[in-house]
């Protein structure tokens, strides 16, 4: 059966029931849709233009073969009356619940239903249709949100090591690490599994990874001048404080995804610009600077990956998941030129103790 014939055997063998598995929903399904394909192909073309404005919809999940699949999975296993079946304990620790196995595999026939009629694979509920793998919903994206925290873990390590802890941004650098690895640890848990409150930490998580790069951006750039230390308490006050804002509006009022994208793209956008002019400033004076520049444009250019949107390669490689992936060695990069700054940053102090 195309790509679903590994799913739903799978599918059999997790969720069955008296009436025999998944089979008679897809038969079902099928039954009451008894418009040819190239017809319901350019339905669903149609209806695109209507349902790409509601977030919380898809057209995979507002496809009337879903419906009818997922309407007799819940009657027939997630109703009062139902005869109640096993979900394997990996499934249940991951807050899998009775109505998420039918929505997961009711997905699978919808999708070799899209395929067929020449349509091509649609998103499912703002998402694409992701292969699970131990329960694990996004599984190349959770692998590479661990890699990019065990880089972060193993460049702090490194600079602890060759930095001296009395250098200028040597604890900056180590609470730094500490808000990234909290991100990536986040993004870890959300991409295991996407709920509420795990979507809400990731998104959180990033923001306060971009945040900390303006602040920390402001403190070097004001670096060893007269008004460093009154800038970086008001400027790093006033960050505070917006944080703070943002992360009660986003749990306790509403989780605006447009508001939290462009404040995410303008606080970037800050983030690279003052990077960047401030490497076009010192690069030739200091080598190591190329560094960072070097960081700067190839975050810039990763973070395309962002505005692609495609299907995952094999159910699993989608674009965001080619993201993390490439961010991953940039953690090298940008810990190399902070060792190197600091190293400088420490024989300015030097230099000028040996003036005063």
């Amino acid at each position: 059966m195309g790509i679903l014939s590994k799913e739903s055997s799978v599918t059999f063998v997790i969720i069955q029931n008296g009436s025999g598995g998944i089979e008679p929903w897809i038969n079902k399904a099928r039954a009451v849709i008894k418009i040819p394909l190239l017809m319901e192909g350019a339905l669903v073309c149609l209806a695109l233009s209507f349902v790409i404005q509601n977030v919380s919809a898809s057209t995979g999940d507002r496809s009337q073969m879903f419906h009818s699949c997922l309407e007799n999975c819940l009657a027939e296993n997630c109703s009062a009356i139902a005869q109640e079946f096993h979900i394997p304990l990996h499934l249940r620790l991951l807050q899998w619940t009775c109505s998420d196995e039918c929505k997961y595999f009711c997905m699978w026939p919808t999708v070799d239903w899209f395929i067929e009629a020449g349509i091509g694979a649609q998103q499912f509920y703002g998402k694409w249709p992701f292969l699970r793998i131990f329960g694990v919903q996004e599984p190349a994206a959770a692998i590479f949100s661990i890699l990019n925290l065990a880089c972060h873990v193993a460049m702090i390590r490194r600079f602890n090591k060759e930095v001296n802890s009395k250098a200028p941004f040597y604890w900056l650098t180590n609470i730094f690490c500490f808000v990234c690895c909290h991100a990536w640890f986040w993004s870890t848990l959300f991409h295991v599994r996407d709920v509420r409150f795990t979507e809400i930490m990731d998104y959180l998580g990033a923001f306060s990874m971009v945040l900390f790069s303006v602040y920390h951006f402001s403190l070097r750039a004001t670096a060893l001048s007269s008004f460093s230390s009154l800038s970086s308490i008001i400027f790093g006050s006033a960050i505070g404080l917006f944080f703070v804002y943002h992360s009660y509006t986003t749990f306790f009022v509403k989780m605006d995804y447009g508001y939290n994208m462009l404040i995410n793209i303008a606080f970037g956008a800050v983030n690279i610009l003052g990077w960047s002019v401030w490497c076009f400033k010192h690069y030739k004076k200091r080598p190591y600077v190329k560094r960072c520049a070097a960081f700067t444009s190839l975050v810039a250019v990763t973070t395309l990956l962002e505005i692609l949107d495609f299907p995952p390669f094999f159910w699993v490689l989608d674009a965001h998941a080619l993201w993390h992936m490439t961010t991953s060695p940039l953690v090298v990069l940008w810990y190399r030129f902070l060792i190197d700054d600091c190293h400088f940053l420490e024989s300015q102090v030097m230099d000028y103790e040996k003036i005063a």
